[in-house]
């Protein structure tokens, strides 16, 4: 007896001429059934997209800037700077002079401010607190908490146009508290014990280091997964970083592209023992790196494989050499001034050459590493943070251009000045509250 699904032949039907095959006929659909899966289809897009742009309203507060923010134009070196203004900024780890704007973030979120008159001209605010704020790409880079299932994390990561204030590029990062950015060219990488990922311009992911939350990748992806990491650094379109890993005794320093071919297996540029432990890693560019060992010196080897065959320049840093613990959000950053990278090492600015990263010339005793002048080309000249205020050097020579413009701050001993500028406008973050100083009149 045949089934309800039987293929047995039906007598009544006329028999198909040998060799030929039946076709069934087409499904017939009525117009009325077309119309509810369009509708259908419609309803689940714009569902989704009101799910998303409804709860990103609800948790969030974004107010752009009417009138954009203007570039303030340069001028001559200062012999005097007075107060502007000030505000707390603890989730900016140096100050933001980004395009025309000076950038704070807190409690409050993220505040674009006019760099003369301290007048907020734009902020963004989310529920949460910001983890850290940076730059990159042209843009503000703010990274936000998030709560889940798995603890908290640094997750949100907005893109804001320091002109307006306008969103830009967003994405689901993996970071934890703690992180930092550190910006190089084309990529901005978030720093971490056991994850370490970097972003091209439009916030994708072009590689990651460590530890995979929720694993996607081959098993041999991470071939150093059970490390944990020191200091990070980037330059050159490398990242790299201190690693300690479990069997050895010594640190390890490890360099990878920061956009390899595919975003799921770091490619490295090399892996070297040290030979030490509590290694601080300095600086990086395509071709070296530079990094502090407990003794007092600074080593420099090559990274690329035209160089990592090279001798390492051993050089003694003497009274500059400062701590080699782990830096704050393990972020190793110098500032490119003119032809050489200021490294704070603690106790000293040291001057290295942009090329071989040897040092060139110091200043013992600066409370940060300093920035440039915008306007003081073609020799460009550094302003270093000392304890009478600012220190103006030839940034090739670190010869005094003129006397030290002296800044009253009364700051704890100890307490570090980093520095950034625009326009005439110098701004100094002292602790966790930003300063804007600028020309008297």
């Amino acid at each position: 007896m045949g089934s309800p699904t039987s293929t047995d032949p039906d007598p009544s039907a006329s028999p198909e001429p040998e060799g030929r095959v039946r076709i069934p006929p087409a499904e017939r659909r009525r117009r009325g059934d077309l119309v509810a899966i369009s509708l259908i289809a419609v309803a689940a897009v714009v569902g989704t997209l009101l799910v998303l742009a409804s709860g990103d309203a609800e948790h969030t507060e974004d107010r752009v800037a009417t009138t954009p923010l203007s570039a303030l134009p340069d001028g001559p070196l200062p012999t005097a700077l007075t107060e502007a203004w000030r505000a707390e900024s603890p989730a900016t780890p140096a100050p933001l002079a980004i395009g025309p704007a000076v950038v704070t973030a807190g409690p409050d979120g993220v505040v674009g401010h006019d760099p003369l008159t301290g007048r907020e001209a734009w902020s963004y605010r989310r529920p949460e607190l910001p983890c850290t704020v940076g730059s990159g790409f042209g843009d503000v880079l703010a990274v936000f908490r998030t709560q889940g299932a798995l603890g908290t994390w640094c997750s949100d990561v907005a893109a804001l146009e320091p002109d307006t204030g306008a969103r830009g590029p967003a994405r689901n990062a993996d970071l934890r508290d703690g992180t930092r950015l550190l910006a190089d060219r084309d990529h901005v990488t978030g720093t971490g014990t056991d994850h370490v990922e970097t972003w091209r311009s439009d916030l994708v992911l072009t590689t990651e280091v460590g530890r995979i939350t929720t694993p996607v990748q081959p098993p041999d992806a991470q071939p150093r997964a059970g490390c944990t990491n020191g200091s990070v650094a980037v330059g050159g379109g490398t990242v790299g970083m201190i690693q300690r890993c479990p069997g050895e005794d010594s640190d390890r320093l490890t360099v990878v592209d920061a956009d390899p071919q595919s975003s799921e297996k770091p490619e490295e540029r090399s892996s070297q023992l040290l030979g030490v432990r509590g290694a601080r890693l300095v600086a990086l560019t395509d071709q070296r790196a530079a990094w502090a060992a407990p003794d007092g010196t600074l080593h420099v080897v090559g990274t690329s494989p035209d160089t990592v065959d090279l001798p390492a320049a051993v050089v003694p840093l003497g009274a500059a050499a400062g701590p080699t613990t782990d830096p704050p959000g393990l972020a190793a950053a110098v500032r490119p001034v003119g032809p050489v990278l200021l490294w704070w090492t603690g106790t000293a600015t040291v001057a290295l050459d942009g090329g071989d990263l040897t040092p060139r010339w110091t200043v013992p005793g600066a409370l940060g590493a300093g920035a440039a002048w915008p306007g003081s080309a073609p020799a460009t000249a550094a302003l270093v943070p000392v304890a009478e205020g600012l220190a103006v050097l030839d940034a090739t020579t670190g010869a005094p251009r003129g006397p030290v413009i002296p800044v009253a701050r009364a700051l704890p001993a100890g307490t570090p000045v980093t520095v950034a500028t625009t326009g005439t406008v110098v701004v100094e973050l002292r602790g966790s509250t930003v300063v804007a100083l600028r020309p008297p009149g």
